[in-house]
């Protein structure tokens, strides 16, 4: 940015001040610029004619040359003896009050008689009492006393005159001293002389003592009052005349007005016109006509409003003409040239784009000047010559002070000029910088806020790109780990679903052999894809498992996969070191510089995020939004506004009093020039610094920990009081601190909270953090009950080999034991004991807080010492209890042809501290012992252990054991897979009553094999048979199999028990039954179960002959399929009776069957027997009941000639023969 240069004088002597050389704000006529205009007005002026203008407007914008051209005017009237009189009104503003022109009461709006007031005074007070003797007007004169004397001696000599005339010098004659009056004849004359001289004294003292002073405005007697003041509507009526009497008096031919248009009344001026025309009207002025002339902006027009207000309907009908020309009258130009009889334009001599040119000139004979580059930016807002010169003016004042040779260094003129133009331009604003709450202070905190916000979030885009980096160099750690936990749990779901041989997993028609299962690009794969799995057998079915279902399986390590994402590693590198470059280039940026950078955006409180060069536009200006883009006005702008002369103290340390230590207010990357501005800061401001919030600054801290940590005991109190809801600076300094270590030792003996926050919310990397909470640990209070987290549990023991803490020296066993309490408070585990110092090692391993792989279990055995329960219990007892206390990592570091336990005499022991340790690890260890290893009684373990020792089957199948565990647990799971393969032994040493107990228990298992439940059941050795009533529905399903095994009683009331179960469980019975036929009629079997029964191949014949034989049973459950069934079964060479042929038909048995079955009985069978059985085959077979000479047609079956026949023989028939197209035709006897 170009600088503006600056020529420093030479160092001046104490005794010298710098003066500056000011320039006059007020106008200067330049016959140039200015003699044109002045002309003109001359000309008119000096017209005399009778239609020559009275009122003339001299229009132009504020800094136009108006008042330049009214003096060229003065001075030309001067030289033409044309009397002439200036009134100027200047107001900085009035009260915003409804602009009416004539008030209800006839009064005009107080804003118009405010200004006829100013008027009436500057024209009243311009000459002095003595011109202006027929004045009516009271004002205060100074006392003269030349007339007083002249009054006085006329009383004196009046006195004297009156005293003579009426003897006074006679009486004094008669009455004074007689000796004195007759020795000299002069004394009677020389006391009334005196008497005259003293009255005139009183007389002019009494003149001096009541001048301006005695004013009489009524006089009252009694109940009559004469007021002597009056109060017209406005101060020009009231006035009138003497406003009247002073243009006769004076003589003055020309009034001019300016300024008038700074009250924004533009109904001055038709009571100045009214006036205009009353002085050019009255006869007691000689000096006619009487011009006004008015200096004024033509916008002060646009702000008259004519309203014409409707007034009943045929307002209402105005048409469109009328309108259009009330809006022709009431325009701006109407309204301006309706008030002057002419109207003189100023033509602007400067311009935005002028005014650069005229600020040079300005600074031309000045020591500085402004740099091109600044005039060109402040030249297109400065349009008044006035402006410029006091900004100039300004300039040279604020230069001798804040630049002089005592002043702040660092400081340059083009920024002190940048501030002197925002002054003028923003007067109020540039007051509000001294407290604070300017624009310029409100951009500032905006830049700062985005310092400080952009800083942490490009901390926090590197961080997470670096920790993205990191999980993917983790992958393949995480995929063998998983794999690892699907080789364990894989073989159990494949054992589960009872299939045998080796399993695999298919994947996308691969097959991967469980030692594949560690393959990082399966697990890929499978991250990417989420396909579904199978686990099969080659060659047979298998499971099929979801993605859901494989991470379910992995466990934990799932969670590390999900974290472990595939990442472009030089794409997150390039993002990682952009991202730091941009946080170093926002920590030194310049506000101009971050200005520039609109890709920077923050949030802010409206949601919506914004760059710092879109806020600035709002806050402030378009010039300060130039200046403050260009870097014109920069950060030290509050060092511009005072005087700092006698303060030893830099830009930076007097900058960040001012805005920081006085405000009270925190900027965390306030950079200094030098550490000894911060000394500085402190000697100044003391307490207030220390204490307050501004010494929450990086630099300060940086200084302040490496040299005199004492100083920042309250700001770290302060700081750990207010972390739970505001850690910025915390987290500022740990990110970009300087002595981050230190200001970590400071923290953390205070902090309970400290590992979490370094950890989870600390927006550093990855060798930060574990930098830093190395320092933590080695810093941490015994006595401080520090928080932790799962992830900081996890961040310790991933990184623990990377911290001195762990792996250093310590000065003490002490120091370590404090490391490993540390640690387990943390929650965090050391994953390998070889890396540690030797202190720590021995600490650790006591406390315990080693994960139990086989390395560590090496490292604190002992090479060669066998890794069986049993062994380690022997070797050591406090890893034997920590191996207790993680037995899933034992069992998973265990190998294959390891056992858990050796010792056979240890087995139950073992198992009872496995129970108790973990209930779930009993299976696997029991699994895992030797095979020698058993439990003889289960009574002699504990309870928790019963179930998986049995499900191993490392249990003696003895009747009691089987007592004993299906009278605590029932016939479970466990129980049953080993049942289904093994037999009861030892049945004699259990009481008979407990054996009946086992064999219900086994009868009613559901789950057990139903051949074993019958084998388990016989090897109890049962005196008696089981009582049906005792069996529940799983056991009434084995009755079948227990009645054919003769364990149960082959009864009518045995079959009740089974009589409401499906037709397939009671044929079973059926089947199973020996003496069935003999009680089968005395079962309850329905008319469904009737055909049933006939048909079934399992039934014996005897059963079915039974049946058949008891035609009166037949009958109360015979259905047309029952009656059918029977049919069947009788057709297969089985004789019926008669009885039952009769039930069958009546049943519905088709004719088919029923005449086959008649033939044997035709020879013998009643003939009422025969109709009813005729009747029941339905109409085809009724005329056969009966003769006469209907002729039936009957179908051809078997056994219907027989029938005929029968019929003929018996006398019913005819004849019969076939007829064609088939059938048999009966002709019946007659």
């Amino acid at each position: 940015m170009p600088s503006m240069s600056r020529v420093r004088p030479a160092r001046q002597s104490a005794l010298q001040l710098d003066v500056p050389v000011l320039r006059s704000l007020g106008p200067i006529y330049e016959e140039s610029l200015h003699g044109r205009h002045a002309a003109v007005l001359l000309k008119v002026l000096a017209n005399r004619s009778a239609n020559a203008a009275t009122n003339i407007a001299l229009a132009g914008h504020y800094g136009s040359g108006k008042s330049s051209v009214i003096l060229g005017v003065q001075a030309g009237l001067d030289e033409q003896r044309i009397n002439w009189v200036n009134l100027s009104l200047s107001s900085l503003g009035v009260g915003d009050e409804k602009r009416e022109r004539i008030k209800e009461d006839g009064t005009p709006a107080p804003l118009t008689n405010l200004i006829q007031k100013e008027i009436v005074k500057q024209l009243l007070y311009r000459k002095a009492p003595s011109d202006m003797p027929g004045s009516r007007y009271f004002r205060i004169d100074s006392f003269r006393p030349g007339p007083a004397v002249i009054w006085a001696a006329a009383v004196a000599v009046g006195f004297f005159v009156v005293a003579v005339l009426l003897g006074l010098v006679n009486r004094v004659e008669k009455v004074g001293p007689q000796a004195l009056v007759t020795s000299h004849g002069w004394v009677p004359w020389a006391i009334v002389a005196g008497l005259g001289v003293f009255l005139g004294v009183i007389w002019f003292l009494g003149l001096r003592a009541l001048r301006s002073r005695l004013r009489v405005e009524s006089v009252s007697a009694g109940g009559a009052a004469v007021k002597l003041s009056a109060k017209e509507n406005s101060y020009f009526d009231e006035y009138l005349d003497e406003i009247v009497y002073f243009f006769q008096r004076t003589k003055t031919q020309v009034a001019i007005f300016e300024d008038l248009d700074r009250f924004r009344d533009p109904h001055i001026f038709e009571t100045l016109r009214e006036l205009n025309t009353v002085l050019n009207n009255s006869e007691q002025i000689k000096s006619r006509p009487v011009r006004f002339v008015y200096a004024v902006r033509d916008s002060i027009f646009e702000q008259l409003n004519i309203e014409a207000a409707p007034d009943g309907d045929a307002d209402a009908d105005t048409d469109a003409a009328s309108a259009r020309a009330s809006a022709l009258e009431s325009a701006p130009s109407a309204n301006r040239t309706k008030f002057f009889d002419l109207v003189v334009p100023m033509v602007p001599f400067i311009t935005h784009r002028s005014a650069r040119d005229l600020l040079t000139a300005e600074f031309a004979a000045s020591d500085e000047q402004p740099s091109t580059a600044l005039v060109n930016l402040v030249g297109t807002h400065l349009t008044d010559m006035r402006l410029i010169r006091n900004i100039r003016n300004e300039f040279e004042i604020y230069r001798a002070s804040v630049l002089g040779e005592k002043g702040l260094k660092g400081l340059t003129a083009d920024r002190l000029f940048a501030m002197m133009v925002y002054k003028n331009l923003h007067l109020e604003d540039f007051e509000a910088i001294r407290l604070g709450t300017s624009k310029i202070d409100e951009a500032h905190q905006a830049f700062r806020d985005l310092v400080k916000y952009q800083t942490s979030h490009q901390a926090a885009v590197s961080k997470e790109a670096l920790d993205r980096i990191a999980s993917n160099r983790a992958w393949d750690k995480h995929a063998k780990a998983a794999g690892e936990r699907l080789q364990k749990v894989l073989p159990i779901v494949h054992r589960a679903g009872r299939r045998g041989g080796v399993p695999v997993l298919q994947y996308q028609s691969a097959n991967y052999a469980l030692s594949e299962l560690t393959s990082s690009d399966l697990w890929r794969s499978l991250h990417e894809t989420r396909d579904d799995v199978h686990l099969i057998q080659p060659g047979y079915g298998g499971v099929t498992l979801s993605f859901d279902d494989v991470i379910a399986l992995v466990g934990d390590e799932a969670a590390a996969l999900d974290d472990a994402i595939d990442a472009d590693v030089a794409r997150l590198q390039h993002a990682s070191r952009t991202a730091l470059e941009t946080k170093d280039f926002v920590a030194k940026a310049t506000m101009a510089q971050l200005m520039a950078r609109t890709d920077l955006v923050m949030p802010t409180d409206s949601g919506v995020e914004r760059n710092l060069d879109s806020i600035v536009a709002d806050l402030v200006s378009p010039l300060a939004h130039d200046l403050l883009a260009r870097g014109h006005i920069d950060e030290n702008f509050t060092l511009y506004c005072s005087d700092y002369h006698g303060i030893a103290i830099s830009v930076s340390a007097m900058n960040f009093i001012l805005h920081c230590v006085q405000a009270d207010r925190a900027d965390h990357r306030f950079r200094f020039d030098e550490a000894a501005s911060i000394d500085a800061v402190e000697k100044e401001m003391g307490a207030r610094f220390l204490d307050g919030e501004s010494v929450f600054n990086l630099a300060v801290f940086d200084h302040y920990l490496s040299t005199r940590p004492d100083r920042l005991d309250k700001a770290l109190d302060k700081l750990l009081m207010r972390a739970g809801t505001d850690s910025s600076f915390i987290d500022a300094y740990l990110l970009d601190g300087a002595s981050r270590k230190l200001f970590v030792n400071q923290l953390v003996p205070r902090w309970k909270h400290a590992f979490v926050h370094l950890v989870e919310k600390a927006p550093i990397d990855l060798a930060a953090a574990v930098a830093l909470v190395d320092a933590a640990v080695r810093s941490a209070d015994r006595d401080v009950d520090y928080e932790s987290s799962q992830r900081v549990a996890d961040f310790v023991s991933e990184h623990y080999a990377r911290m001195q803490a762990f792996v250093g020296p310590v000065e003490t066993p002490k120091a370590a034991a404090d490391v490993a309490v540390l640690v387990r408070r943390l929650g965090a585990q050391v994953g390998d004991l070889a890396v540690l110092g030797d202190a720590q090692r021995e600490a650790v391993i006591k406390a315990r807080l080693y994960p139990v792989t086989r390395a560590n279990l090496s490292a604190a055995l002992g090479e060669g010492t066998a890794l069986a329960l049993d062994a380690v219990r022997a070797t050591n007892a406090d890893v034997y209890d920590h191996i207790l206390g993680n037995l899933d990592s034992y069992l998973q570091v265990r190998e294959e042809k390891e056992v858990t336990v050796d010792a056979s005499e240890e087995f139950v022991a073992v198992l009872n501290d496995v129970a108790n340790a973990a209930e779930s690890a009993v299976l696997p260890v029991a699994e895992g012992a030797s095979a020698s290893c058993t439990v003889a009684d289960l009574e002699e373990l504990d309870d928790a252990a019963w179930i998986a020792v049995v499900s191993a089957g490392r249990f003696a199948p003895t009747v009691w054991n089987v007592c004993q565990f299906v009278g605590k647990f029932g016939v479970s799971e466990e129980l049953v897979e080993n049942l289904n393969r093994l037999d009861l032994t030892e049945v004699e040493e259990v009481e008979e009553e407990s054996r009946y107990d086992l064999g219900y228990a086994l009868a009613n298992a559901e789950d057990l094999d139903p051949v074993a439940r019958v084998r388990l059941v016989k090897q109890l050795e049962l005196p008696g048979r089981l009582n049906p009533e005792l069996l529940t529905e799983a056991g009434l399903k084995l009755i079948p199999a227990l009645l054919d095994a003769e364990l149960v009683p082959d009864a009518a009331e045995t079959y009740a028990r089974v009589g409401g179960c499906p037709f397939a469980l009671r044929e079973e019975y059926f089947a199973a039954s020996k003496g069935l036929a003999s009680y089968v009629c005395e079962l309850m079997l329905s008319s469904d179960d009737l055909p049933k029964v006939m048909r079934s191949p399992r039934v014996a014949p005897a059963v079915k002959r039974a049946i058949a034989e008891d035609a009166e049973y037949v009958y109360g459950r015979l259905s047309r399929q029952g009656a059918i069934a029977i049919c069947e079964w009788a057709a297969k060479g089985n004789d019926v009776s008669v009885e039952l042929l009769v039930n069958l038909s009546e049943a519905g048995a088709p004719a088919e069957h029923i005449l086959n079955l008649l033939i044997p009985h035709l020879s013998d069978i009643g003939l009422p027997a025969l109709d009813q059985i005729l009747l029941a085959l339905g109409d085809e077979y009724e005329p056969l009941t009966r003769v006469g000479r209907h002729r039936p047609k009957l179908k051809e079956r078997d056994g219907t000639d027989e029938l005929l026949n029968e019929l003929k023989r018996r006398g019913r028939v005819s004849s019969f023969g076939p007829v064609l197209f088939g059938g048999i035709r009966v002709n019946m006897r007659h």
